[in-house]
């Protein structure tokens, strides 16, 4: 598709947006660009932007207070529509960026936000010798320029921090899509086109039907059983145009502003989300999961692993966990989807870990009394069905479609279990110790509990949080596994792969796993229906993993690249990349000073 084709199909799926949100009233300042963007009386502009910024320092005198989600946004109203918005509301919002008391947050993509919209406030209002925090207009877009410079030469280095989130990819893009749009310096406005690339290459490869394959650094709130969750589905459609038009899926007011935007990506990537020709493997390397509270030693890269296939995606990850304190609450190591609803098509496990040290490491408050803190206002946290957050005690390792999860849990721990969800939509065969079923989808799973387990439903109606749009939380299977040593094999097969899925299931259960050094040796080993023998040991030194080989040599996780896929060329710690298809390409160049340090960033979340 050329690159005219594509925008044009882009535009007309941004005007569909903006027209079903535009119908509907009030709103705040992240989707005022809909309204605007459909001539909305000015009289209501200023009443939404009055309300949006009302909170007020406590006392007399009180002055306005905002956080991230109302300084970016101010600062893209600003630079998207200095000509639309009426003068009332320009005055507020200049008031509030000059003498507001405004917070920068405490995770990445808050970071990031704040210090866009802090950019975009000084170049609307160049002259201003003090702004919010007493300092010049100057002073603060020189300070943001280096927060935003430095976040996205530790992503063209590193790779991502705040990796592969279906909820928190979009609070990396937006703001980087009208900084694109809108920046002033060239300089930043090029680093911004090349790391929006990358962001949007992210998606790309491991985008699967609507869903976002493989690990993510963070999908909590209890929506990882889910196969379409958090805001990212509405960036999908905008920029891969892969599904019928749903408002429920497709609209969301965090995804507004890029559909006001002029910012349009390079085709290719679309036409990479969109190939399932043939089964291929996606490799990336992520930012190691850095905190400074409650870790033994250094954290390692995340390495991440997904076989995306025909009629399924299995993805798997190696953290590099710096020690049992340091399981970021909200990450999910693995996971595998094929095309379904909500709840139908996902298998995940957890080991639902939780104690003071691991929360107080990633929120604000002391051990002596977050547990108290985080009953309030993320209560799940501390539920025993959890299916998501990363277990200090969890490894893996994966070979196309088998992934082999194992758990080495204290006996202290306060959750001695496994959980494992499975879909209620599939008639489950139980043969040999293996759990086998038709997905309906065009793929056959089996699975391989290691230790006892028993079947339980788990439900729950509603919604964890404002932000969700299914009515049903979760809804299926649970299986519990009470071993300390537990754990699990799995394989997925393309059904046109087998006669049929009996001949499956005979194959499958007549291959069992060898168990004969689990847990005295620490080895599980198996084979799986292609023949590859796959043999995994869970210790390694400083809490990593052990050796995995498959077919007797080892993997060396080391040599990873930033990116690997087919038509994707891109070294790790180069800050350079290349991205082919067809006839197009993209080609990256960071231009990273090796000698330099890169800006500091740490994990929350």
């Amino acid at each position: 598709m050329d690159q005219t084709t594509y925008n044009r199909q882009v535009d007309e799926r941004a005007d569909r947006v903006v027209q079903n949100w535009s119908k509907r009233d009030g709103g705040g300042l992240w989707d005022l660009n809909a309204h605007l963007a459909t001539g909305m009386d000015d009289a209501k502009v200023v009443d939404i932007v009055r309300n949006a910024l009302s909170d007020q320092t406590d006392g007399w005198g009180g002055r306005p207070a905002g956080g991230p989600f109302h300084v970016y946004p101010c600062g893209a109203l600003i630079a998207r529509w200095p000509d639309r918005l009426p003068e009332e509301a320009l005055g507020i919002i200049r008031d509030f960026m000059m003498d507001g008391v405004l917070e920068r947050g405490n995770t990445e993509n808050h970071w990031l936000m704040f210090y866009v919209g802090n950019l975009l406030a000084a170049e609307r209002w160049p002259d201003a010798k003090c702004m919010w925090n007493g300092l010049s207009a100057e002073a603060n877009r020189a300070e943001a320029m280096r927060w935003i410079l430095g976040m996205i030469e530790r992503t063209a280095v590193n790779g991502h921090h705040e990796y592969d989130s279906p909820q928190y990819h979009v609070e990396h893009m937006v703001p980087m899509i009208t900084l694109a749009d809108h920046a002033a310096d060239p300089h930043l406005r090029h680093q911004v086109e090349q790391v929006l690339a990358l962001y949007v290459a992210d998606m790309a490869l491991e985008y699967y039907y609507g869903s976002w394959a493989g690990g993510h650094s963070r999908e909590g709130y209890r929506e990882n059983t889910w196969r379409k969750s958090g805001a990212i589905s509405a960036l999908q459609y905008l920029y891969f145009g892969d599904e019928e038009f749903e408002p429920k899926h497709h609209v969301h007011g965090f995804c507004i502003p890029p559909a006001t935007a002029a910012y349009r990506p390079p085709a290719l990537f679309a036409e990479m989300a969109m190939d399932r020709s043939t089964a291929h493997v996606v490799k990336k390397t992520k930012a190691p999961r850095t905190i400074y509270r409650r870790v033994e030693h250094e954290a390692r890269p995340v390495r991440k692993y997904t076989y995306m296939s025909p009629s399924f995606a299995l993805g798997s990850s190696q953290l590099g966990l710096p020690g049992p304190g340091a399981g970021p609450i909200d990450l999910i190591s693995w996971d595998l989807t094929w095309r379904g609803e909500n709840q139908q098509a996902k298998i995940c496990c957890n080991h639902p870990y939780r104690s003071p040290e691991r929360f107080s490491a990633f929120l604000v408050g002391y051990p002596q009394q977050i547990r108290r803190q985080i009953g309030s206002d993320k209560p799940y946290l501390q539920w025993p069905d959890r299916l998501f957050g990363a277990s200090p005690y969890e490894r893996m390792m994966q070979h196309k479609g088998t992934v082999i999860v194992l758990y080495k849990i204290p006996p202290d721990d306060e959750a001695p279990f496994i959980n494992l969800f499975l879909p209620r939509s599939i008639g489950w065969v139980e043969r040999e110790g293996w759990i086998m079923g038709d997905t309906g989808a065009g793929a056959y799973i089996a699975l391989y509990p290691i230790g006892p387990y028993g079947w339980s439903e788990i439900r729950e109606e509603g919604a964890m949080r404002h932000l969700a749009a299914n009515p049903d939380q979760i809804d299926g299977w649970l299986l519990r596994i009470p071993d300390l040593h537990g754990g699990l094999v799995l394989e997925a097969r393309e059904a046109d792969s087998e006669e049929s899925f009996e001949a499956f299931c005979a194959r499958r259960a007549a291959l069992s796993p060898d168990l004969s050094g689990w847990p005295g040796s620490d080895r599980v080993a198996v084979e799986t229906l292609d023949g590859n023998q796959m043999e995994m040991y869970f210790d390694g030194q400083h809490g990593q993993h052990g050796q995995h080989k498959v077919d007797g040599e080892a993997i060396d996780y080391d040599a990873y690249p930033l990116y690997e896929a087919p038509g994707v060329d891109a070294p790790a710690g180069t800050s350079k990349m290349t991205f082919r298809k067809g006839d197009q390409e993209v080609r990256l160049d960071f231009g990273v000073d090796a000698s330099k340090p890169l800006l500091p960033i740490r994990v929350i979340g």
